[in-house]
Formats: C-alpha cells, sequence, structure tokens
C-alpha cells in the first residue's frame, strides 16, 4: 500500500517557498509508483512520460522532456493525485503539457509563477487545437483542478479558484439515436452467429488447452459483467456459495474490480451458474500443474523442481544434453534437435556441461518478472491463480514447457476471438477457424472480450435492474457510466417509462404511439373504401362520387371489382355465374380468333378483349376453388394494363408539365405515378 500524505500550505511562507515544500513532500514522503520510484526519469514506467506536447510515447529525446523550471512540478503534482485520486486516463498528464507549452509560448519560460487566466485561456486553445474533442474536455476538466489546488494551497501568488473550463462536452454518438449511433452500438454488441458458435464449441467439451482456455474464458465473461482482466487476475479459489435472506444459496467469485470498486464478490444469475461453474472448473483443471510448479518455486527456490519428465539424477550429476532438454521441456526427438533447442535458449549444447542445480538457477532467471506475485495489488500470487500457466501452455508451435511459469493477457485472449487481418500471410487462426465456422455472408467470425460486457448490462437494463445495482454488479465506481453500456433502443427506453407510469408518456395518460408502417400494394387494392354495390359476380369498390363507372359495367376487367370467397348461398352462386360467364367468353374467343384467322376488319381488338377475359376469369375461378384461401378472402385481380380515362389524363397533363417546366409538375408526376398499373 503506498504511503499517502495531504500538503497544507502554510500562510507565512511564500508560494514559491510552498511550491518548493509541496515538491519535496511529493519526492521524498510519497511511494506512490513505488518506493523505487527513479525521480528523475523522464519516463516513470506504466504511469507517465514528462514531455512535452505532441512528441510521441516512444523513441523521445532528452530535449523533448517538460521545461527544467517545471517538470519537477509536474511530476509532484502528477504523482500527488494519482496517489489520492488514482484513474486509468491519467488527464494530468494532458493538462501539464498545455499548461507548459502556453507558458513558454506566452512568458517565454515556464515558471508555474506564471501562471494566470491568460495563460490558462491559452492552454484550453492549445488542448483543442491539439487533443480530440473529448479529450480536449477531459483535459479541460483537469485544467480547471489544477487551478483551483495551487490557488486553494497557495502555490502560486495569483488566485485561479473562479476560472472555468470553456471547453463543453461534445456528444456521445454511443449514447443517442439515429442510424449512425445505431450502427456504432451494434459494433459494440456481439453477433448472435459467433455466440451461437462458441457456445456450441464449448458444449462439445474441447480437448485442446488453447480451445478449452478461449471458450472457458469467454463463458465466465456471459457470467456476470467482468472486465477480462479482472478474469485474468480471478485466484483459484475464487468461488464463494452464501445463503441468501430467503435460505437459497447464492454462487458468485470474488474478485477485485479494475475501476474503484475494491474487492467485491460478482454474483452468477442462476441460470448461468452450471455455466460458470463448468467453464471455471475447466479452467482450473488445465492450470492445476502450473500451480504446483508455483508453489515450489516460491516455497523451495533453491531445489530444481522435479516434473514427470525431469532426469532420476541427482541434482549435481552432470546431464547429457538429452537430460537438459528434458528437465527444460525442449525438443529431444534427436541429438540434432537437441542441439538445436540447448543454442536456442543461449545454452551451452553438450554433454556433460549441465546440471539440474545449474539448469534450475537458468530456470528461475527467466519466471515472470514480479515473480511470485501475478497481481501484487491484488494480492494474487501465481501459486494461487486460476491463470497461472506453463509457457507455451496455450501455444501451437512449441511444447509446453514445464518449469517456466506464463500468464495470459487480454491480447491473448482476444487474439484468439477474432482473425488478425493485419497479419497478412499468417497461419494465425481464431477459433471459428480452427473449427470451420464462418458467418451467413461467408466472412470470418469474430468477438471481443469487452462486447460480452457491452450484451449483459443491455440485458440487465432490459430486465429493470437499478443503476446502483447495475454499477455494483459491473464493478463501476460511478453509476453514470452504466449509459455507455446500454444499448436499448429508443422505443424500448419509452415503452419502460411508459409501463412504469402512463401518466409520464410522450402521449398523455391514454396515448398511444401511431404506428405508419409501409403497407403493400396487396393491403391498398383491398382496404375498404366506404359504401360499395353489389355485382352479379361481387361487389364494386369504385367510388362514384369521384366520378362514374369507367367500365362500363365490364366487373369482371375492372381492377376495383371485388370477389369474395366463401360457402354462403350468395358466394356459391356468383361462383356458378362466373364459371357460366367463363363458358359464353370462350366461345366469343373462339369465334373472334376465327375472325381475325379470316381477316375480319376490326376483329383483332375483339380477340385482345376475349383473351384478356378468359385469362382472368380462368385464374379468378382458379383462386376461388383454391383450398389455400381462406374463406372470407376478398380478391381483386389486377394485370398493370388496366384502362382508366383519369390515368390516361393526368399522365398527359404530366408531361404538358413537365415540357413546359410548370410548378405542378412534380405533383402531376406523383400523381400518374400513383395511378398507373403498379400502384391501388
Amino acid at each position: 500500500m503506498a504511503d499517502l500524505r495531504h500538503f497544507s500550505s502554510k500562510s507565512e511562507l511564500s508560494a514559491s517557498e510552498n511550491l518548493a515544500e509541496f515538491i519535496r513532500m511529493c519526492r521524498d514522503a510519497l511511494t506512490v509508483f513505488g518506493v523505487d520510484l527513479c525521480w528523475n526519469d523522464t519516463s516513470w514506467p506504466k504511469a507517465a512520460n514528462f514531455t512535452k506536447l505532441g512528441v510521441p510515447s516512444e523513441g523521445f529525446q532528452a530535449s523533448d522532456r517538460l521545461d527544467d523550471a517545471f517538470i519537477d512540478f509536474a511530476k509532484a503534482y502528477f504523482r500527488y493525485q494519482q496517489g489520492h485520486h488514482p484513474t486509468v486516463t491519467k488527464n494530468e498528464s494532458k493538462a501539464l503539457r498545455v499548461i507548459e507549452a502556453a507558458l513558454l509560448k506566452t512568458m517565454g519560460g515556464a515558471k508555474l509563477a506564471g501562471l494566470d487566466f491568460a495563460i490558462l485561456d491559452e492552454a484550453v486553445v492549445l488542448a483543442m487545437g491539439h487533443y480530440s474533442p473529448m479529450a480536449a474536455y477531459h483535459c479541460g476538466r483537469e485544467l480547471q483542478r489544477l487551478a483551483l489546488f495551487v490557488s486553494e494551497k497557495h502555490l502560486i501568488p495569483s488566485d485561479l479558484s473562479t476560472w472555468k473550463s470553456p471547453i463543453k462536452k461534445p456528444p456521445d454518438i454511443t449514447i443517442q439515436t439515429g442510424a449512425k449511433a445505431k450502427a456504432i452500438q451494434e459494433k459494440k454488441m456481439p453477433s448472435q452467429e459467433a455466440l451461437n458458435a462458441l457456445a456450441e464449441i464449448f458444449a462439445n467439451d474441447p480437448t485442446g488447452p488453447k480451445d478449452i482456455f478461449t471458450t472457458s474464458t469467454f463463458a465466465m465473461t456471459m457470467c456476470a459483467p467482468m472486465r477480462i482482466s479482472e478474469i485474468l487476475d480471478l485466484p483459484a479459489d475464487c468461488e464463494v456459495e452464501e445463503k441468501d435472506s430467503k435460505g437459497v444459496v447464492q454462487y458468485g467469485w470474488r474478485f477485485y474490480s479494475a475501476k474503484g470498486y475494491e474487492g467485491d464478490i460478482k454474483w452468477i444469475p442462476e441460470i448461468m451458474v452450471p455455466v460458470a461453474k463448468k467453464a471455471l472448473s475447466r479452467i482450473r483443471m488445465l492450470t492445476e500443474s502450473s500451480r504446483k510448479l508455483a508453489e515450489w518455486v516460491e516455497n523451495c527456490p533453491g531445489k530444481p523442481y522435479r516434473h514427470t519428465e525431469c532426469p532420476d539424477v541427482a541434482d549435481d550429476e552432470l546431464l547429457t544434453v538429452f537430460q537438459a532438454c528434458a528437465f527444460l521441456g525442449l525438443a529431444r526427438d534427436s541429438r540434432r534437435f537437441c542441439t538445436g533447442s540447448l543454442r536456442g535458449a543461449k545454452l551451452e549444447a553438450k554433454d556433460g556441461v549441465h546440471t539440474l542445480n545449474s539448469l534450475w538457477k537458468y530456470v528461475l532467471a527467466r519466471q515472470p518478472k514480479g515473480f511470485p506475485w501475478l497481481n501484487q495489488e491484488k494480492k494474487i500470487k501465481y501459486s494461487n491463480a486460476l491463470f497461472c500457466m506453463s509457457r507455451n501452455l496455450i501455444g501451437d508451435q512449441r511444447g509446453t514447457s514445464p518449469v517456466i511459469l506464463w500468464a495470459p493477457t487480454s491480447n491473448v485472449f482476444n487474439n484468439n476471438l477474432s482473425p488478425r487481418e493485419s497479419l497478412q500471410g499468417s497461419n494465425h487462426q481464431s477459433i471459428f477457424d480452427r473449427h470451420g465456422y464462418k458467418a451467413s455472408n461467408g466472412s470470418s467470425l469474430k468477438l471481443t472480450s469487452h462486447q460480452s460486457r457491452h450484451l449483459l448490462n443491455t440485458l440487465a437494463n432490459r430486465g429493470g435492474l437499478t443503476q446502483e445495482q447495475l454499477a455494483k454488479w459491473a464493478g463501476r465506481a460511478d453509476p453514470k457510466q452504466n449509459r455507455v453500456y446500454n444499448h436499448m433502443s429508443e422505443w424500448e427506453m419509452v415503452a419502460k417509462a411508459e409501463a412504469l407510469d402512463t401518466s409520464l408518456t410522450l402521449f398523455g395518460p391514454k396515448g398511444e404511439v401511431s404506428l405508419h408502417v409501409p403497407v403493400s400494394t396487396q393491403e391498398i387494392n383491398l382496404m375498404e373504401r366506404g359504401a360499395v354495390h353489389v355485382s352479379l359476380w361481387g361487389v364494386c369498390s369504385h367510388d362514384f362520387i369521384m366520378s362514374p363507372c369507367e367500365k362500363f359495367r365490364d366487373c369482371l376487367n375492372c381492377e376495383e371489382h371485388v370477389c369474395i370467397k366463401g360457402q354462403g348461398k350468395d358466394n356459391v352462386e356468383r361462383l356458378v355465374r362466373i364459371k357460366m360467364r367463363l363458358s359464353q367468353v370462350e366461345k366469343d374467343y373462339t369465334e373472334a380468333q376465327e375472325a381475325v384467322n379470316n381477316g375480319y376488319s376490326g376483329a383483332d381488338r375483339w380477340y385482345e378483349y376475349h383473351q384478356k377475359t378468359v385469362e382472368q376469369l380462368r385464374q379468378l375461378i382458379e383462386i376461388l376453388e383454391s383450398p389455400q384461401i381462406p374463406e372470407g378472402a376478398q380478391i381483386k385481380l389486377r394485370d398493370g394494363k388496366d384502362f382508366n380515362h383519369l390515368r390516361r389524363v393526368i399522365r398527359a397533363k404530366a408531361m404538358e408539365a413537365v415540357e413546359g417546366k410548370m410548378p405542378d409538375a412534380t405533383l402531376l408526376s406523383e400523381m400518374s405515378r400513383l395511378l398507373d398499373g403498379r400502384h391501388g
């Protein structure tokens, strides 16, 4: 645990003296980032680089350091704030860089004493010009916090406590509505095809270490909204079972949150408990031998670990190259393989050179950095880490090392869930590729560890979990962070609000959303339009208020005539009349055909008319007698070639309007389109 101290300025000291004391305290008394932290280094490992604005994080030169007059305050402020308010993003660095740049640009020097309102305003301009909108917003907030801090602690002569950042928070597209926001949100959710594929692989009980690791770990991410880093840091004895207030046994995992919620228990929903137990037991079984090795290295570092392939010789007995490779777990199919493996490990490839003791020293020097701690902050040792593995346990190329430990990272896990397009020509295969799963469109399936977290948060919101409960379940210190993970649609949110209290609806207590969904042409054609006229064959839906009959009672060739299928007396009689009408028209059609063959003038018009009528009637009878057509069905036949006086007039007027560029051209064109053969 780092030593933390609060700095209190002294009123009898000047601003420069308070500043010097603040720097001294942070340099000499604080242990944030380690007691062995080298204060004078430009780069603090896993913390920050104290370099100028715009300098890349790697490959910087000595001239890229912050100004000598400013860098000690920057380090002191950074260490102090990260000790009292640790964050992942560490926005202090952004603010310190723009302040240094603004001081140099405006004052020609970078002494903190020169900080005033004008310098802060200039720093805002630099931040907006250098950072993205969201990063600039956070930089502005940190500038405001810094101004308040140096004023209250009397580190500068001026009082800047009233200064406010003018940078407004940009809209977050991930929590908005609309097509663009929806597309971004969908990318954060896992595809159903990929989930089904991985679930199937998991259910088939894979035997390969890599597949066991990938499927079981992802199954664990689906049991509770945990970050992959939290899962990979779980202890082997993380399982917890307790009875709730109703006496029901609840199952969970003890973990340490990565975002300020400290140690806690992640309770697993009842429906996912079997999956959680199976996934965890598979990982525990896979890594059991590695934990035994870790325990040995931790407790008996002076004695070689005798695994199953270890040569049965004394610790100080000289070994052959075959025995040396057997102890190290290197390839030893032949002497050539042995010598090659030892040289690859930078060891002398000769008989009688190595002993178990000498090789053990080699092994100890190559254990993971920080051993025995996998994560010292969370107090997780390799000997009790669920994901403690031996080197190459889930690798594809080399054999598993029986003496060197290793732990997977989030990158290792995510790389196995998706193809790596950037590695062209590589033989890398995701778990989906190895098992032959593809998307329906033929593309490669892929997932990320964080997509399951988005999915579970969305499902929890749909299920009605409160924001405080959801934040605790997900391991968040601030419930406001929930909204980034909630991908419920705007319609779901409205329905949820209405379900809580109808008086809060958007449309009043009794209001309902009017849905104007697209309607098919067939539905339009069959819509009732007021009063109808009964005909010999059905009913006429023509609106006689608008115009007289344009078919002169040729009902069976009219697009506004409707026939109704039914077993009632009237409908049966109408079907009989339609069949009688077909019999008569077929005779007329035959006579018209003979007249055309004989060359009678005008016979071709009657031939075309009777041909169309015969086709219409045959189709109508077939529909009315089909058992697939339900009783009461309304049938209206259209061929798109029906003659209509209104359509002809409007089409002619539309052509005149287009040619004359009249203002009503668009309206007439739309009316013409609606009245042609493809619309109602």
